[in-house]
């Protein structure tokens, strides 16, 4: 009896391992993909995130950085006169123990062949800041910046510069809408226009990831417009100003248009109604940029600009 119960144990685990096998070989479990490098995709770097050094050696006002999977890199900067210069190569980059700044190499083929050594972080907000300078050949005199003395450690003859060759980037297409949030703007950052027709102070805008925006207006003598109603956003190549129409319900029905951009250091936002349309206004596009709203032909610059900081 006793070798019958032993023999009875022995089969039903046989049978229940290789019903376990069974099960597995049906129902398969793939292996989780493996994370996507977080410098892997496209940058762009506008207004205030340029490095002061490209801005007064270079004049440029805008650098796209593509930073592809098989680790070739391109590179586009565009000056003030709307030339642009593309450099394309190879990159790498190791970690640091105890610091989340990576060094990084490039390896330039084009448009000459170089290397450049740096390094960059990503914020936990998804932000890049980036510092590199060419070291072979090597430009007399310049150190390039490392690890472990951080940003602002490149050096010129043993000077550090400080955040003369400091750039800052942002997703050209992040996973979530860079609007959504709420902002503050107030004082200097009042659009001109807005300062001058309706003595606005102090502008609160949310905007919901399910689309829909609330923007509480007040003026000089504390008196509240609140605007609310739903918007959209289309990304533009080659660029981090988007377009934006506004489709407000209340107080009254109307359409807006225009651009914004949403950098490291807050957005600039510039819309003008639409639909009714006003007499001799046009709406600013992204060809143009900031500033381009016009009335009767004639870009109107600063009068509609309205700056936000994330509040």
């Amino acid at each position: 009896m006793k070798r019958l119960f032993s023999v009875s144990v022995l089969t039903l685990a046989a049978l229940l391992f290789f019903s376990g096998c069974d099960k597995k070989e049906d129902n398969p479990v793939d292996p989780p993909p493996p994370a996507k490098d977080a410098l892997v995709g496209t940058w762009v770097s506008e207004g205030s995130d340029v490095a002061p050094g490209l801005v007064s050696v270079s004049k440029t006002v805008r650098v796209v950085a593509t930073f592809n999977e098989n680790k070739t890199y391109k590179v586009v900067s565009t000056d003030s006169s709307n030339t642009s210069v593309t450099f394309e190569g190879t990159w790498s980059y190791t970690d640091n123990a105890g610091t989340d700044i990576k060094s990084i190499t490039l390896n330039q083929s084009t448009p000459a062949a170089l290397t450049s050594s740096g390094i960059f972080e990503i914020s936990a907000s998804g932000n890049l800041t980036y510092e590199i300078i060419q070291t072979n050949p090597a430009i007399q005199g310049f150190t390039a910046p490392t690890a472990a003395e951080g940003f602002g450690s490149t050096k010129y003859n043993g000077i550090k510069l400080g955040v003369t060759w400091i750039q800052k980037y942002v997703k050209h297409n992040p996973e979530t809408e860079p609007l959504v949030g709420k902002w503050l703007s107030e004082g200097a950052n009042i659009a001109p226009g807005l300062a001058t027709v309706s003595k606005t102070k102090r502008i609160d805008a949310t905007f919901n990831s399910n689309g829909t925006y609330k923007v509480v207006s007040t003026d000089s003598s504390d008196a509240q417009v609140t605007f609310e109603g739903t918007f959209t956003t289309r990304t533009v190549a080659g660029t981090s100003i988007r377009e934006i129409t506004l489709n407000q319900t209340a107080p009254s029905a109307l359409t807006s248009s225009g651009i914004y951009r949403v950098n490291t250091s807050g957005m600039w936002y510039e819309v003008i109604q639409t639909n009714p349309a006003l007499q001799g206004f046009t709406a600013p596009n992204s060809t143009e940029g900031f500033g381009s709203t016009k009335y009767n032909g004639v870009k109107l610059g600063a009068t509609w600009i309205q700056k936000y900081v994330k509040n």
